[in-house]
């Protein structure tokens, strides 16, 4: 509980002095210095875990995974992910997938996330998809972006956020004629929001 309110130092405290640390009281650890941004402090606490003897779970992995999304550490999420897979037999969910979808598209790796949704072994949810559309309008990857988005689309065909983004993705490139297109399409389907750049700026 005090790691989920940020109070990182007394949930510390009292984690120092349990004295008998399971899977539960070392993930709620890890996944608190996670959502905090402590990196570091994840990382150790998942060593420390590790050398225990205390054999993680999958809920250990999202927050290990959490930390690498945090701190931009691909490499390590690619480590810890084969690790969960190899060492500890645990089938990645789409908790996992999705870490490693948004710590890919953080860092403009939207090749390899893309090859990595299409060899999933469950279809993606939302959450993926969001997270790399989000990836595509920052770094303006119209290929993956179209793509991203006609998934979307199917899964919620309400979204005007799509169309949006999608549009903001044409917009960066200088694909006016595209961004009308968008636009068009959201009017006949009477989705309420207007793309965010307009021709004015050309």
């Amino acid at each position: 509980m005090c790691g989920k309110c940020g109070m990182m130092d007394l949930a510390y405290l009292v984690f120092s002095r349990m004295k008998e640390k399971n899977v539960s009281s070392w993930t709620s650890m890890i996944v608190g210095y996670a959502m905090h941004g402590h990196v570091k402090e994840a990382f150790g606490c998942f060593l420390c875990m590790r050398e225990s003897g205390v054999r993680p779970n999958y809920v250990t992995f999202v927050g290990v995974l959490s930390a690498c999304v945090h701190g931009g550490k691909v490499e390590e999420g690619k480590f810890y992910f084969d690790m969960m897979k190899n060492s500890y037999g645990i089938k990645p969910n789409l908790q996992h997938y999705g870490c490693m979808a948004d710590l890919l598209g953080r860092a403009a790796l939207l090749e390899e996330a893309r090859k990595m949704v299409e060899e999933m072994p469950m279809k993606a949810n939302v959450v993926i998809w969001g997270s790399l559309i989000g990836a595509c309008e920052k770094f303006g990857n119209m290929e993956i972006g179209e793509w991203v988005a006609k998934h979307l689309q199917e899964l919620e065909p309400w979204n005007d956020g799509v169309y949006v983004v999608l549009s903001n993705i044409y917009a960066s490139n200088g694909l006016w004629e595209d961004v009308q297109r968008v636009r068009r399409i959201m009017k006949q389907m009477k989705l309420a929001k207007t793309p965010g750049y307009s021709l004015a700026t050309t």
